[in-house]
């Protein structure tokens, strides 16, 4: 019998990730998906290039105020252990994933690295991608979709 003690050690901890990505597109033609979402006054997010989302102002508000209080390491971990579910996701197949939760580890990724970044409010999201690695830290944040 050993005396070791046992470890765990979480799953998301394991395996590292492939670079994922949010991105609030520009806007293309007048009449096209992007354009309908923001005349809902919702945000379209393009995940990983494949997926468009529409997530509502409110839930975006929500999650906003949500992340506020969080430390820096806190939100780093959040950022890699959603871009880490976003990785393996898309390593498994979309069309196994739940897009619900891609959608959601999408958001929060999306959030808190626009809100580590310094943007001031959810309210001044506008074009831009965010990227993740798998490695601390929030994602890059690059402006213009």
């Amino acid at each position: 019998m050993s005396h070791m003690p046992e470890t765990a050690v979480p799953v998301d901890a394991v395996r590292p990730c492939a670079e994922v990505s949010v991105c609030y597109p520009l806007p293309g033609d007048a009449d096209g998906p992007l354009q309908a979402i923001a005349a809902r006054g919702n945000v379209p997010l393009l995940i990983g290039g494949c997926v468009l989302a529409e997530v509502s102002s409110a839930q975006l508000d929500s999650e906003w105020q949500a992340c506020g209080s969080l430390s820096d390491a806190q939100a780093a971990d959040y950022c890699r252990r959603a871009a880490g579910r976003l990785s393996r996701a898309f390593d498994s197949g979309l069309g196994a994933a739940d897009l619900a939760d891609v959608v959601a580890n999408a958001a929060v990724l999306f959030v808190i690295s626009l809100r580590k970044a310094g943007l001031g409010s959810a309210r001044e999201i506008g074009p831009c991608t965010v990227r993740h690695d798998g490695s601390g830290g929030a994602g890059r944040v690059s402006a213009a979709g």
